[in-house]
């Protein structure tokens, strides 16, 4: 298993360096044709990296089956090192920012109807002082004064999903509010920005090693 898993991964690697929606289409087959116990073998394989870089190609509409399967601590890895890749993004990158974490977060908490699982997340993810940065940064800005909580709110906004982290955790929810009322877009999105390089440049030091470790 582990043989072939390190094989597999290895491919969905290379794979991920030029597409990683192709790379989570990959990802799946793998889960359909040898189950799913298999494609988390996978996934154990690869460096959270490139499992972000994949993730973040997916979005609510389009879910990566990554996101479904991983475990909270490995979501809450992913979200410390995925604005790693915020640096290429257009001139407006503050406005850009705040729409992939809200696209990345919507795929999580909006995607499924595992309310229990989400719970596990969320938590893992408020006890982070980066997760919950990340977490906070859609609310930047809005208003929600006026937010009717009894009305459904429009699938896929960013209301929507501020009343699914409430349904899940008023505690949660209370702590998202601090963040994005006190917190400003440039601030959060710069705290964010350096820790993921410093999360990425660790992640290449170890890759580093391991190259280098006796056989």
């Amino acid at each position: 298993m582990t043989k072939n898993a390190l094989i597999l991964a290895t491919d969905i690697i290379e794979q991920a360096q030029h597409s990683g929606r192709r790379a989570g289409t990959s990802l799946e087959a793998i889960a359909s044709e040898q189950g799913d116990a298999t494609m988390l073998a996978v996934l154990t394989e690869m460096d959270i990296l490139t499992v972000a870089k994949i993730v973040r190609e997916h979005d609510a509409t389009i879910p990566s089956i990554a996101t479904w399967l991983m475990d909270a601590e490995s979501i809450k890895q992913l979200l410390n090192v995925e604005p790693s890749y915020w640096q290429n993004m257009d001139e407006d990158t503050v406005f850009c920012a705040q729409t992939e974490a809200h696209s990345l977060l919507t795929q999580i908490f909006l995607s499924s109807d595992d309310e229990e699982k989400q719970l596990e997340v969320l938590k893992a993810i408020v006890e982070d002082d980066f997760g919950l940065l990340y977490l906070s940064l859609p609310f930047v800005g809005h208003d929600f004064s006026e937010l009717e909580e009894d009305e459904e709110q429009t699938s896929g906004s960013v209301e929507e999903l501020l009343m699914k982290i409430k349904t899940l955790s008023e505690e949660a929810y209370r702590e998202v509010m601090v963040v994005s009322t006190n917190g400003t877009l440039d601030n959060i999105e710069n705290a964010l920005k350096q820790n993921a390089n410093k999360q990425r440049v660790t992640a290449v030091e170890m890759d580093t090693d391991d190259m280098f470790a006796p056989l």
